[in-house]
């Protein structure tokens, strides 16, 4: 049952990128959507705000290497109020198995990224989209699952974090890229999903025209049944007439 709920996770983990792909995708067919409303000067200004609201997300402080040894001790530091010259691995580990089964699991892990997504998602902030921040706590938590859960298990032990620690990547990482950096999907890929798009679009119309007909075919059967009730209702009065005659 094992191996059936980690493969079970795994498969979470692809469907929750694909959604993800597919937000950021309708995002972009959207906004293309909309500038093809607008006057060429409003879609010149709407372009520019475009712009600078993504300047304005790229700008954040420096996001320390998920897993690294910057980014647990700024966690020691700011989460657990403890002093950074004291940072312990084996102490911040007890600290973050919240429920002391001896592992981190996925969603202990995925706690400890929540100073450096403040970081970049400010659920405040018109520039910041929390679908990303999710992402992007993902991204992270599966980057440090492949350097530190030797034997996939999805779980780490003390003796997986510990020995992490000990390795060059831990003390000097490489600078993390945030999904600002990265390109999400190819201008193909969005042309393949706006024909999904329109073709689904197509299809519900389609259903849409059917079930109209099929309405007004039962109002009409309905209409019928009702005249030939009337009429009947008639004949019985006429035929009643005549024998009261």
């Amino acid at each position: 049952t094992l191996f059936r709920s980690t493969s079970d996770l795994e498969n979470f983990d692809k469907e929750r990128h694909d959604e993800f792909k597919k937000h950021e995708m309708l995002k972009e067919h959207e906004r293309r959507e909309y500038l093809k409303t607008l006057d060429e000067e409003k879609r010149k200004q709407e372009e520019e705000k475009f712009e600078e609201m993504k300047k304005k997300h790229s700008e954040h402080p420096k996001v320390n290497h998920p897993g690294s040894q910057d980014q647990l001790k700024e966690v020691w530091e700011e989460a657990d109020g403890l002093d950074p010259n004291d940072f312990d691995p084996k102490t911040f580990f007890k600290l973050h198995d919240s429920n002391g089964d001896g592992f981190l699991d996925e969603q202990e892990l995925e706690a400890l990224f929540s100073k450096e997504l403040e970081k970049v998602y400010d659920p405040k902030n018109e520039e910041d989209d929390m679908v990303e921040m999710e992402e992007e706590r993902l991204r992270m938590r599966e980057h440090v699952m492949n350097e530190v859960d030797i034997n996939h298990d999805r779980l780490v032990t003390m003796e997986e974090f510990l020995k992490a620690t000990e390795k060059r990547e831990f003390l000097e990482p490489d600078s993390w890229e945030t999904l600002d950096q990265q390109q999400l999907f190819t201008e193909e890929e969005l042309k393949e999903y706006e024909s999904h798009i329109s073709q689904q679009e197509f299809e519900l119309a389609q259903r849409a025209e059917e079930l109209h007909k099929q309405r007004e075919d039962l109002e009409r059967q309905h209409d019928q049944l009702q005249a030939q009730k009337q009429e009947l209702h008639q004949a019985v009065q006429h035929t009643e007439q005549i024998g009261r005659a």
